[in-house]
């Protein structure tokens, strides 16, 4: 499926003008930065905002905690007087039974005179003590109030299970029974002496703080314009914040995971889904945590404002750069049009105007071959013209000189005819031996022939030269079976054999017998034709001379033909060579390409 997309992108984009490619080439170079430069600004903004936000909450927690704790020990310290005084201890270790009522009143007066000597602070907003039920003055209800109508509650339950000396119960609200009415307080509970037969504790010490106490530090502690702070406890449940609608529920951005800050973090920050970010500091000596929660357009908004600008930068640079992306592709595209149109003129024949070459980059470069090809094109179709008016010239001649050989062939015929009239045999025999080598040689105007018709008219000529010398010729024949239905130009071996009885075996001693081997076999894809001859030899300087001018178009024109023939239908890689030595003998050897008869192709000049 990706593979299909990326065909189908690739073949568009190729098929694009080269204008559009261009163009699109220009702005993914250009956007891609851009808009990789506004991202990387983007986030690195954020980061940097996101870091200041975070450092100014810290010092901001910083000087609430100082507050909160000034606070906090204040009331400590209240705790731990009251549970350290011995009246106090000695008077909740009585019980109600056991006192009379005289008693009874003066350990009350002590206990409201011990509370009034601390109840001084202005952090303090009430000190109440709850004894035993059983005594008289449990039942005031203000200040001193009876244990048994609190030992089922849950903040007492979890008083006893707290590890701490001091339990802080969350704010809630309280109704005192005097002037003071309902009032949001927060806790600070410590049990007091226990009761040695039953373990339970002999009184419990509740110091009261009004919320508002705290909560004006709270609202004290800057940060930023839209941000919160809170202050928590171990739960998550708000203690005190600006918003009181919010006090006494869990803050929903304080998840399970950051309800514990480790020990080595002074100042704990994360990102919550929607965005916002809740940054805690613990309050020193309690349980308690200080929160903000800092909206994401608080972090972002700037980042999002610079980001703006610098795109609306860019953008103009983009604008100009597109402006000029089109200016540079327009005027390359014009040149290549131009071209174009030049050469669709050349397409109707029509040479008179030469491209004009503006430049001498990769395009004018390519104007100049452009016209450099116009005019050898020109000249090519004009060399085209004279020759196909000198090969037509040529092909009437030749029509004409074939008349000439037609006629002799078919006077031989008659002679030969004539000749056996009258029981000339011998005359009708070589008369009908050189008419057949007329009508080899003219081959119905085939150059290419299969090699037994070659192999035939060589044998001929032998055959001719024989009687001529008398039959002093030696003449055999070796040919590999199945060779002579393969192909080959016409003309090869006949002019080769001339050659060795010209110049081979005439000169050798008068009246001595000579001798012509004629051989062909298959070496791999190469048919390899030799004519040897036990004439006179020659040197091999000569040879290679001899060879040489024939290759050059300076020595005979038989063997000329035949180097001419070799290369023009086979190639450079095929040919004649030679093999000889004074008084030794020559051998041509002849190298062509194995090729069936007929051939699957016409060759090169083949014909008919």
């Amino acid at each position: 499926m990706l593979g299909t997309g990326y065909q189908r992108l690739r073949s568009y984009f190729l098929n694009m003008r080269i204008r559009g490619k261009l163009l699109l080439t220009y702005l993914l170079l250009i956007l891609v930065p851009v808009l990789t430069i506004a991202w990387i600004t983007y986030q690195r903004t954020s980061g940097m905002i996101e870091s200041r936000v975070v450092e100014s909450t810290r010092k901001s927690f910083e000087q609430a905690n100082t507050f909160l704790s000034y606070k906090l020990n204040n009331i400590k310290d209240v705790s731990s007087y009251l549970y350290l005084n011995p009246t106090l201890t000695e008077i909740l270790g009585t019980k109600g039974e056991d006192t009379s009522l005289r008693e009874q009143i003066d350990n009350y007066q002590k206990l409201i005179e011990i509370i009034r000597s601390v109840q001084t602070s202005r952090d303090i907003y009430s000190i109440r003590l709850f004894v035993n039920s059983d005594a008289l003055y449990a039942r005031e209800n203000i200040t001193i109030l009876g244990m048994a109508g609190i030992t089922g509650t849950d903040w007492y339950k979890q008083m006893l299970a707290n590890q701490q000396s001091i339990y802080c119960r969350p704010t809630y609200d309280y109704n005192y029974l005097d002037a003071r009415g309902v009032q949001k307080i927060i806790s600070c509970i410590r049990p007091l002496s226990a009761d040695p037969a039953t373990g339970q504790p002999a009184g419990i010490l509740s110091v009261d703080v009004l919320e508002d106490s705290l909560g004006t530090i709270i609202q004290q502690t800057n940060i930023t314009n839209s941000g919160e702070v809170y202050l928590l406890d171990s739960q998550g449940y708000v203690i005190s914040a600006k918003d009181k609608s919010k006090i006494g529920t869990i803050l929903k951005e304080y998840t399970e995971a950051d309800k514990e800050l480790s020990a080595e973090e002074e100042v704990g920050s994360g990102h919550n889904p929607d965005g916002s970010i809740l940054i805690r500091k613990q309050v020193e000596g309690t349980n308690w945590q200080l929160a903000a929660v800092i909206p994401q357009e608080e972090i972002v908004g700037g980042s999002r404002l610079l980001a703006r600008d610098l795109l609306a930068v860019l953008g103009i640079f983009v604008v100009i750069a597109v402006l000029t992306a089109i200016g540079v592709s327009s005027g390359i595209t014009r040149r290549i049009r131009l071209l174009v149109h030049h050469m669709s003129r050349i397409e109707t024949e029509k040479w008179d105007q030469a491209l004009p070459v503006e430049s001498r980059d990769e395009i004018g470069w390519l104007q100049q071959h452009f016209n450099r090809m116009r005019e050898n094109i020109k000249q090519l179709i004009r060399e085209t013209y004279q020759a196909d008016a000198a090969k037509k010239n040529a092909e009437l001649k030749a029509l004409q000189a074939q008349i000439n050989p037609h006629f002799l062939y078919n006077t031989l015929e008659l002679i030969h005819w004539m000749a056996m009239k009258h029981r000339a045999f011998d005359i009708s025999e070589l008369v009908g031996m050189l008419a057949k080598f007329f009508r080899l040689s003219l081959s119905g105007g085939k150059d290419v022939i299969p090699l037994r018709d070659e192999i035939e008219h060589v044998r001929i000529y032998l055959d001719i030269q024989n009687k001529r010398f008398s039959g002093n010729l030696d003449v055999r024949f070796e040919i590999e079976p199945g060779l002579e239905e393969l192909a080959a130009v016409k003309l090869l071996l006949q002019p080769l054999a001339e050659n060795a009885v010209l110049h081979g075996i005439r000169e050798k001693e008068e009246g001595e017998r000579g001798a012509i081997c004629i051989r062909g076999c298959r070496v791999g894809d190469t048919i390899v034709l030799e004519v040897e001859d036990d004439g006179v030899g020659m040197d091999p300087m000569q040879a290679e001379r001899l060879f040489e001018e024939s290759r050059s178009g300076e020595g005979g024109y038989g063997i000329r033909n035949v180097v001419e023939k070799i290369r023009l239908y086979y190639g450079e890689e095929y040919g004649l060579s030679y093999v000889t030595a004074p008084g030794q003998g020559t051998k041509a050897v002849i190298r062509l390409p194995v090729v069936p008869y007929p051939p699957p192709s016409m060759l090169p000049g083949e014909e008919g």
